[in-house]
């Protein structure tokens, strides 16, 4: 943890310019250390992708819970931080419950820090499972609403093709006669 001594929080996360940061279940000081004018900070995730999700849990059973959620609504290329208290008092999360969590999720560690009272531990999609998964982050094609009619000489060669109400309009023009 020596190359962490003193650098501010956002840089610890991994956090840049533009990112889209999830906080959920975090303290309140968490948020004010990590508020930046180019960072959009959401405590929910209903706009995917995600690029740093930072998920406060003290219960496998919470973990678990939320675990595919998360990780369907996150950006291939980005963070998933499982942060848990120091103190072990009612907690029964460790860093060996986490990995396996993750591996089982196709996710693998490459970080661990520490956040006040909080330690955490970064989570990334394989390398192979991100290609799959790319599809994220490309906007979907316009859709046009317009509808196509035919022309005014199709309009004119489908109504004589047509048997459909002929027999109809007969009647009418009788009708009017």
């Amino acid at each position: 943890m020596a190359g962490y001594a003193g650098k501010p929080l956002p840089k610890k996360l991994g956090i840049k310019a533009g990112h889209k940061v999830c906080l959920l279940n975090a303290p309140g000081a968490l948020a004010r250390d990590l508020s930046s004018e180019d960072v959009r900070i959401a405590y929910d995730l209903r706009l995917p992708p995600v690029d740093v999700v930072v998920l406060f849990v003290d219960r496998v059973a919470d973990l678990e819970r939320r675990f595919a959620d998360i990780t369907a609504r996150m950006h291939p290329a980005g963070g998933f931080w499982v942060a848990w208290p120091k103190a072990r008092r009612g907690c029964d999360i460790t860093e060996e419950v986490v990995r396996r969590i993750a591996l089982a999720c196709g996710m693998t560690d490459n970080k661990v820090c520490s956040m006040g009272d909080h330690v955490a531990l970064r989570l990334v999609l394989r390398a192979e499972h991100r290609e799959a998964i790319m599809y994220r982050v490309e906007p979907p094609p316009p859709i046009s609403r317009r509808v196509r009619r035919p022309t005014a000489a199709a309009r004119v060669m489908h109504r004589q093709t047509s048997g459909a109400g002929s027999t109809l309009r007969r009647a009418r023009a009788r009708s009017t006669k």
